[in-house]
């Protein structure tokens, strides 16, 4: 012991180390000018007035039963610009006032801040008795295993059930739009207001966000070359593909359209064909459009479409699918574009791949993937017994035709999942499968397997001509089927069958829980990560002032029974 106490004691003699003096405390010495650094990064955090947070709250008594339509007001002390302003309601003064929520029959409550600082809560009943109070810290970065209460008191336990905070402004929850999956990541696109003149004049600047698991959207990249815009009589929108990998990067299609109000439909007054490229592997903050050189007749996408219906796909030799179409017709064509966005074909002309419907035929166009080879498949005909499909051959682009024997008219297009095909029949739909063993030689005809799929029989009617299988997202072992009676998604009847062995069977899950959800207008609303399902969309919730968007996802468990509550999207 006493040779390492000698030991240490010359090390601290060699490299001539100090030990702290009275004087080193002084504020123009080290520890004070730390001091400073920390105190002025507060005032820069609570100036941060950007960023956002969502906390959605649970108030009950100490006996755990909630408040029901309790009264929560909240409010921030902003260190860095309490200065006498008064507050106004969005913080037009420099502060924003106190807000107020309504707490619903399970207590529970979203809040929403816009500033940094110390938050204020005060609980009260239905019938307007305090009966508690608590405070916490809003900071830039905080997370739910952050958060702690600084203080609290009376006779409520608060309960954080999440808590989501954003480094930039809210965009809209009317612009929050789900756009798909590729390479194990989900995409959203949002749009963030950038100047107000009124509801009927403003501009906004698009964002695509992505994630992993379908709840943390940590890269974010800004749409370069696009203004959304709304001026008087007009508007400019933007519509976007499916994402593409392409290996390297993620790779969208935008159409910017210009329109006026006489609709519906409305009248185009311009529009442009763009491309966008995002980096896999170093996303950039933005990425600037590229415009794509289409024949000045055919333009991206039709009004009426959502973008779950927008064909796009990479495969082969670095080739692109897209779905312009004509103007002012409606007849959409399938264009194959080259690595370059260049025009290679129409697939109309060269390949007989038809979109006269595409309601029904967008379904149908998928990549195949068999014995190391991919195949574009696209339909060329209707829902009839046997259907034709063309299939064209990814590297030298060699086409023929594979037929699909049904016995019975088909209620769905076939749809590639795990080595086989499966299809739905009517009158009321039922789950088959095709093994595609056959699949590469000359011409082939797939016959449907005898059994059906265990446990495939839907109670939706159908009237056979717009197809029910909308969608098939899997991860994992698991498979999940995506009916509907409504090919656009208003106010659809929908029903969800899960797999978990191999399309031997299914069970239909639960319909979506009522609390805290909307309705589905998208099938790219519906992904698939870590074998479970995730539902995303956007809810409003009010501050007695007016409304703030809420950005939510919803999980399955193991069992494919719904979670309880749903998850704060965060976005970096």
């Amino acid at each position: 012991m006493k040779k390492s106490f000698i030991t240490i004691l010359i090390l601290l003699l060699s490299f001539q180390c100090k030990i702290f003096k009275p004087s080193n405390l002084d504020p123009t010495e080290d520890l004070g000018s730390l001091q400073s650094l920390l105190r002025m990064l507060s005032l820069i955090d609570a100036f941060s007035t950007y960023s956002q947070t969502v906390v959605f709250m649970k108030f009950t008594d100490p006996s755990g039963n909630p408040y029901i339509n309790g009264i929560v007001t909240y409010s921030v002390f902003n260190e860095a610009d309490e200065n006498g302003i008064i507050p106004s309601q969005y913080g037009e003064s420099g502060n924003v006032q106190s807000y107020t929520v309504t707490l619903d029959v399970n207590g529970r409550g979203f809040l929403y801040f816009s500033e940094r600082g110390i938050a204020n809560l005060s609980v009260a009943t239905s019938g307007g008795t305090l009966v508690g109070a608590a405070s916490f810290r809003i900071y830039n970065g905080i997370t739910k295993q952050s958060f702690s209460l600084l203080t609290q008191g009376g006779i409520v336990q608060f309960l954080l059930e999440d808590i989501a905070n954003y480094r930039n402004q809210l965009a809209s929850n009317l612009s929050f739009t789900p756009l798909g999956s590729v390479n194990g990541r989900q995409f959203i696109y949002l749009e963030v207001q950038t100047s107000f003149v009124s509801p009927s004049q403003n501009t906004s600047i698009g964002y695509i966000a992505s994630s992993a698991d379908g709840e943390n959207y940590d890269l974010v990249t800004k749409i370069d070359g696009v203004t959304i815009e709304k001026g008087v009589g007009y508007e400019v929108v933007l519509k976007i593909s499916k994402p593409v990998f392409n290996g390297s990067e993620y790779v969208f299609f935008l159409a910017e359209e210009k329109r006026d109000f006489a609709g519906p439909p409305p009248n185009i007054l311009g529009f442009r064909n763009l491309a966008l490229r995002i980096p896999a592997f170093f996303t950039p903050n933005s990425s600037a459009v590229i415009g794509l050189t289409l024949d000045p007749t055919l333009f991206l996408y039709r009004p009426d479409n959502f973008p779950w219906m927008y064909p796009a796909f990479y495969f082969g030799n670095g080739r692109y699918l897209i779905s312009p179409t004509f103007y002012s017709a409606v007849e959409t064509r399938p264009i194959l574009l080259n690595s370059d966005f260049s025009v290679n074909q129409d697939l109309n002309t060269s390949f007989s791949c038809n979109l006269a419907n595409s309601i029904v035929n967008s379904v149908g166009f998928q990549i195949v993937s068999i014995g190391g080879t991919e195949y574009l498949q696209c339909p060329s005909s209707s829902l009839t017994s046997p259907i034709q499909v063309r299939s064209i051959e990814g590297n030298t682009l060699s086409n023929r035709v594979v037929n699909f024997d049904g016995t019975q008219n088909f209620e769905s297009l076939p749809v590639f999942v795990r080595g086989k095909f499966v299809a739905t029949f009517g009158p009321t739909p039922i789950g088959y499968t095709f093994n595609a063993d056959n699949y590469s030689l000359p011409n082939p005809t797939l016959v449907r397997n005898a059994s059906q799929i265990s446990g495939f029989t839907s109670s939706i009617s159908n009237s056979g001509t717009s197809g029910i299988l909308r969608s098939v997202k899997s991860s994992g072992n698991s498979d999940y089927f995506i009916l509907s009676n409504n090919p656009t998604f208003s106010t659809p009847t929908i029903e969800i069958f899960r797999s978990t062995d191999s399309l031997a069977s299914v069970t239909l899950l639960p319909g979506f829980p009522g609390t805290y959800s909307t309705g589905i207008s998208n099938a790219e609303q519906l992904q698939s990560v870590n074998g479970k399902l995730n539902y995303s969309y956007a809810i409003s919730a009010g501050t007695g002032f007016g409304f703030f968007p809420v950005y939510l996802t919803r999980f399955t468990q193991d069992d494919g029974n719904w979670e309880a509550l749903p998850r704060l999207i965060k976005i970096r």
